[in-house]
């Protein structure tokens, strides 16, 4: 796939974020890894009003100056997540309802479904809340990034990050379902069973997927 096919296909699904109302007004931001580049959102934009050519580009090793100018303001936070996870093609900041509401209650979603465990792992951590657009947040969000496929922001929103547009829209709307279920069983019960550790072993060896911790890149 070419880099214009991937930006194409990054806005197309910006739309389909806003439509599924994971995203509203001007928050949220995406954004592709290609070679040595981060190509991101541009500041203040509306991801259902994105095209191709809007994405702003970033080089991941050397300073970027008025390039910054443009760039969606949590850019930092991108180029860490890319820095951290070699593996990460793309990634999503973005709010969906169930997910803010249970990092508002303080809570992290755990794997309640094997599908969320082989697509997500054994949970989606809760960072606890900080200042965002800051080099704080974006430090904090790439040392949990290493571990994890994705991270609670609380009172922020969700960060997924994936080897693809569609891998990452797949589990945005995973964790977003998950939430939901979370927060249904809360309200009936006041708790929500989670896989115990001995089913996810078992459900290692049945399909051979595992999460296992990622080095981050080394600086050169």
């Amino acid at each position: 796939m070419t880099l214009d096919s991937r930006l194409v296909n990054l806005a197309a699904t910006g739309h389909t974020l806003v439509a599924n109302n994971f995203v509203r007004g001007s928050g949220g931001n995406i954004s592709l890894r290609w070679d040595e580049l981060c190509y991101i959102s541009p500041i203040g934009a509306r991801l259902d009003r994105l095209t191709s050519a809007d994405f702003v580009p970033l080089n991941l090793r050397a300073q970027n100056t008025w390039q910054l100018q443009r760039a969606s303001g949590e850019h930092a936070l991108h180029l860490a997540c890319y820095r951290a996870r070699p593996d990460v093609a793309t990634i999503f900041h973005v709010q969906p309802p169930n997910c803010v509401a249970l990092g508002c209650a303080g809570l992290s979603i755990p794997a309640i479904t094997p599908d969320f465990y082989l697509a997500v792992g054994a949970k989606v951590p809760l960072l606890p809340y900080i200042t965002p657009t800051t080099q704080e947040l974006a430090d904090a969000v790439a040392a949990l990034i290493v571990d994890h496929e994705a991270v609670l922001l609380r009172n922020y929103g969700l960060i997924v990050v994936a080897e693809s547009t569609e891998s990452a829209l797949s589990k945005v709307l995973l964790v977003e379902e998950a939430a939901r279920i979370v927060v249904l069983a809360h309200a009936a019960t006041g708790q929500c069973s989670a896989l115990a550790a001995e089913e996810i072993a078992e459900l290692e060896r049945v399909t051979g997927k595992h999460h296992r911790r990622r080095e981050p890149e080394t600086e050169t």
